[in-house]
């Protein structure tokens, strides 16, 4: 399946389902825009694309999504390379394992920002591309704790209630333009976050928990299946 001259930007792209989201849109012949926080991700993702497609262009771009400075530069080297921006897919995310009262400022700030506030820089900086296109996708990496509060997660919770809250008022905006926002919320994967999250669970139970290609090929699928997920569309994948 070729997408030829078709670009996107997936953010939080250095490991887990941002990373393998990339990869398999570059399989797919679509440009890529690789970002991180971290070189050492971003250097890896690309050198992974450039093993699996040659011939697929792939841009990788440090980048802290709190830091507006830092979108607008990825968009405008993004556009200055490709032309264009068809597909975003807002999946950096940030968790810590405490209740409430213990939740410090910094630690409250950085999971909005990085959650809520990353994704509105984003959709917000790519949209008007879109616009004058009539036509783009736009996919949020939600979760389960975006529908239902967990203890220990408040944070969290907030910030995936947010996003979806954004989601549900952004595909209202955007009808009649083709352009179709999609949600995708998701239970446990077995990415570096869980392990970070809680190594202990992590180590128990990851092998009941959802594998990040599935996740990615899930999000390709959506992204490439008009017909199936239109705007508006939510999809859910849980641990089985």
């Amino acid at each position: 399946m070729r997408q030829a001259e078709k670009t996107a930007i997936i953010t939080g792209s250095g490991r887990g389902i941002g990373r393998e989201t990339a990869i398999l849109l570059a399989k797919c012949g679509v440009n890529v825009v690789v970002c991180s926080r971290t070189d050492s991700d971003v250097n890896s993702v690309k050198e992974e694309i450039e093993k699996v497609n040659s011939k697929s262009s792939v841009v990788g771009v440090k980048c802290d999504v709190r830091m507006p400075r830092q979108v607008n530069s990825l968009i405008r080297l993004t556009i200055e390379r490709f032309g264009n921006i068809d597909i975003l897919v807002n999946n950096a995310g940030v968790a810590f394992n405490k209740k409430l009262v213990d939740t410090s400022e910094k630690e409250w700030d950085q999971t909005i920002n990085t959650n809520l506030k990353g994704a509105f820089l984003f959709t917000k900086a790519v949209l008007p591309f879109m616009f004058a296109k009539k036509s783009g996708v736009i996919i949020n990496v939600n979760s389960g704790a975006g529908k239902v509060g967990f203890s220990n997660l408040s944070a969290y919770c907030a910030s995936k209630f947010g996003l979806r809250g954004l989601a549900e008022s952004l595909f209202l905006e955007v009808d009649g333009y083709n352009i179709r926002i999609m949600t995708i919320f998701l239970g446990q994967v077995a990415t570096g976050m869980w392990k970070d999250f809680d190594y202990s669970y992590y180590e128990k139970n990851k092998r009941k928990m959802l594998n990040a290609r599935d996740v990615g090929e899930r999000i390709v699928e959506m992204i490439f299946n008009p017909k199936n997920y239109k705007n508006g569309e939510s999809v859910e994948m849980y641990n089985t």
